[in-house]
C-alpha cells in the first residue's frame, strides 16, 4: 500500500489541504524571517534579502505604521494599501492582539479578514495542469501532485504509459483523461479525506471523461436514475437522479447543497422536464473519510416516450473553509484565556487533572459561520487539537465530548492520557478562521432513462 507518491502525509490535517501559490513562494520564505515577529514598533531585519524583497518589507512596515496616523484619510489609505498587497503579506502582519491602539487593532483585524477571504477564494479555485508528452503512469500522477497539491493513494501502481497534452486544464479533466488511458477509477472511500484513492475499474464501466462535467474544484457525474410509480395512485410518480459530487482533496467543503428551485431539465426533444418539490433543498454534510458525496435530484416522471434527459442543470451551493489558524495555550493554571484571530475566538476555559487524565475544556466561537452551524457541525469535531512539548513531541487526545453548542459556537472537552510523558506541554488548537460561501453551476448531459 502506498500513501501518496512522495511519502508521508500528516493525518492531523482535517480540513483540506491549502494551496501555496508558486509566484509567492520565494517572497514568503524570505520575508517571513523579517516580519514573523513584527509589531508596530519593531524594526525591520533585512538579513540577506535582495533589494526588491527589502522594498516590499519596507512598504509593509510603513503602511502598518501609517495605520496610526493622526489623519483619518491617511489611516484609511494605509488600510486599503495593505489589502491591495494581497494575501502574501498575511503572515507578516502584526498580531492585532499585541497592538495597544484600539483603532489600529480594528483596522488590522479588517485587513486580515479581507486578505484571508481573498486567500480562501484563491484556494478554492480549480487547480490548473500543464502536462505534455509520453510518460509513465506513476510519473504523470507525481506531476499532478506537484502542480496541484492533490495527493493520491494507490495500492499497486500499474506499469503503463500515458500520452498527455494538457495546457491550463483543470485537475479533474486531466486526471480523468489519464485514468481513462489505463482504465482506472477513483474510489472516494479508499484514500480518506486528504488523499484520492485510485484503483483498477471493471471493463464494463464507461469512460470517466465522457460521463463527467466540471466546475471549480468539483467534478459532477450522474450515477443512477430511479423511476417510480405508485400502483394504487398513478398520479404519485417520480424520477430521481443520483449525482456524485467529488472535490479536489486539498480542500474539503463543510457542506454542499442544491436548491431544487435552481434545477432545470430538458429531454432529447428539447422539451422541459418538471422538477419535483421546488421548495426543497438537497444537501449533504461532509463528514467521515471521503472525497465525494451523492446528491439525489428530484424530477417528475415524464411520459414513457421520453428516452433521455438531454440536459440537467443546477447550482451547487458550497461552504468552504478558509486558511487554518493556530492557537497555542501554555498557562494551564489560568482559566478563561482568550485568543482571537480574524473571525474566530478560542477560549481555553480550564485545564483539570486527575490521576489518569488531563482534560482541556475549550470554547470555539465564530463571528460568522453562515450555514456551517445551522445543521452540520461535523467539521468542527475534525479540527486538530493536541498537546505539544517544546521539543516538538505531540500527544493526541484519547477522547472528546461536546459540552455545549450555540448558534455560532461549540464547547468541547478533550481528554489526554497522563500527558503521555510530555514536559511542560502546551495545548494547540487549529481551525479555519473564515468560511467562504461559493456558488458553482453544473450541467449533466445525455442521461438515459430506465
Amino acid at each position: 500500500m502506498q500513501d501518496g507518491l512522495n511519502g508521508e502525509r500528516s493525518s492531523s490535517t482535517a480540513i483540506g489541504v491549502y494551496c501555496i501559490w508558486q509566484s509567492e513562494r520565494l517572497v514568503n520564505v524570505l520575508i517571513h524571517l523579517i516580519l514573523s515577529s513584527l509589531v508596530l514598533s519593531a524594526p525591520a531585519q533585512a538579513g540577506e534579502v535582495n533589494q526588491v524583497d527589502q522594498a516590499l518589507v519596507t512598504e509593509v512596515r510603513q503602511w502598518v505604521r501609517q495605520l496610526d496616523n493622526n489623519q483619518l484619510a491617511q489611516r484609511q489609505a494605509a488600510e486599503n494599501a495593505l489589502i491591495t498587497l494581497g494575501p502574501s503579506i498575511l503572515r507578516h502582519l502584526p498580531d492585532p492582539g499585541k497592538v495597544t491602539s484600539s483603532e489600529v487593532r480594528q483596522r488590522l483585524e479588517r485587513v486580515i479578514k479581507t486578505l484571508q477571504l481573498q486567500e480562501s477564494r484563491h484556494a478554492t479555485a480549480a487547480s490548473q495542469v500543464d502536462l505534455k508528452g509520453l510518460m509513465d503512469f506513476s510519473a504523470a500522477l507525481k506531476a499532478l501532485e506537484e502542480q496541484t497539491g492533490n495527493r493520491f493513494k494507490v495500492r499497486q501502481l500499474p506499469v503503463a504509459r500515458v500520452r498527455l497534452d494538457y495546457q491550463q486544464v483543470s485537475f479533474w479533466e486531466a486526471l480523468d483523461g489519464i485514468l481513462d488511458q489505463v482504465k482506472w477509477n477513483v474510489d472516494p472511500y479508499l484514500g480518506g479525506r486528504a488523499l484520492l484513492g485510485l484503483t483498477a475499474r471493471p471493463e464494463e464501466e464507461r469512460a470517466r471523461r465522457l460521463a463527467a462535467s466540471y466546475a471549480g474544484i468539483f467534478r459532477f457525474e450522474p450515477l443512477r436514475v430511479e423511476a417510480s410509480r405508485h400502483l394504487r395512485n398513478p398520479r404519485i410518480r417520480g424520477l430521481k437522479v443520483a449525482m456524485q459530487v467529488a472535490w479536489e482533496p486539498r480542500v474539503t467543503p463543510v457542506f454542499l447543497s442544491v436548491p431544487a428551485a435552481q434545477l432545470s431539465a430538458r429531454d432529447e426533444r428539447g422539451k422541459p422536464l418538471a422538477i419535483d418539490d421546488l421548495g426543497g433543498v438537497i444537501s449533504a454534510a461532509i463528514e467521515g473519510e471521503m472525497t465525494a458525496v451523492e446528491l439525489v435530484l428530484p424530477l417528475q416522471l415524464p411520459k414513457r416516450d421520453v428516452q433521455r434527459i438531454a440536459s440537467l442543470k443546477g447550482q451547487l451551493v458550497t461552504l468552504m473553509p478558509g486558511r487554518a489558524e493556530r492557537f497555542e495555550f501554555s498557562r494551564f493554571q489560568e482559566k478563561n484565556q482568550v485568543q482571537k484571530k480574524a473571525g474566530v475566538t478560542v477560549v481555553l476555559q480550564q485545564v483539570t487533572r486527575d490521576s489518569q487524565d488531563l482534560t482541556v475544556q475549550v470554547k470555539v466561537a465564530y463571528e460568522r459561520a453562515d450555514q456551517a452551524f445551522e445543521s452540520h457541525r461535523g467539521w468542527v469535531f475534525a479540527n486538530p487539537a493536541f498537546l505539544q512539548s517544546a521539543d516538538g513531541k505531540v500527544a493526541r487526545f484519547r477522547s472528546y465530548e461536546t459540552l455545549d453548542q450555540g448558534a455560532r459556537s461549540v464547547t468541547l472537552a478533550y481528554h489526554f492520557k497522563d500527558q503521555d510523558g510530555l514536559q511542560n506541554p502546551r495545548f494547540v488548537y487549529e481551525t479555519p478562521a473564515v468560511m467562504v460561501r461559493k456558488l458553482e453551476n453544473f450541467q449533466l448531459l445525455d442521461i438515459p432513462l430506465p
